[in-house]
């Protein structure tokens, strides 16, 4: 699995692994799409987000904040990630998914323990989340 979970009072953890950069932002996707997930809606979503920034850790906490507040903001239940464009300076992504009741756990992304790193074996980053 390319995410795990870790809980803390008032905080979850996610650590992700990947082959590559992008990868770390689709795992992180998959592990915020399982968190709020509420099953299927009857009215389909597709929602642009473009997200500037040159640190990786940071964007990719930016990142899972914004399908958090996706899902507060617009009932989005995310199911699929069908583009997403990791740019020097930002990311490009088309989240498609149901208008729902996603579960309303995360608060936002914080950047305490926040990491992102290149390994032997490929990449790896971790983001705690406000609950």
């Amino acid at each position: 699995m390319p995410y795990r979970w870790i809980e803390h009072t008032g905080e979850l953890e996610v650590e992700l692994e990947g082959s590559t950069e992008r990868d770390l932002f689709e795992a992180g996707f998959d592990a915020m799409r399982e968190l709020i997930s509420d099953g299927e809606g009857a009215q389909r979503l597709e929602i642009p987000v473009k997200l500037e920034g040159r640190d990786r850790a940071a964007l990719l906490a930016d990142w899972l904040a914004e399908l958090a507040f996706l899902a507060e903001t617009r009932a989005l239940v995310p199911d699929r990630l069908f583009t997403l464009d990791l740019e020097e300076d930002g990311l490009r992504a088309m989240v498609q998914g149901w208008e729902g009741a996603p579960q309303h756990l995360v608060k936002g992304a914080t950047y305490h323990r926040l990491c992102f790193e290149r390994t032997d074996a490929g990449w790896r980053a971790r983001v705690v989340l406000d609950v």
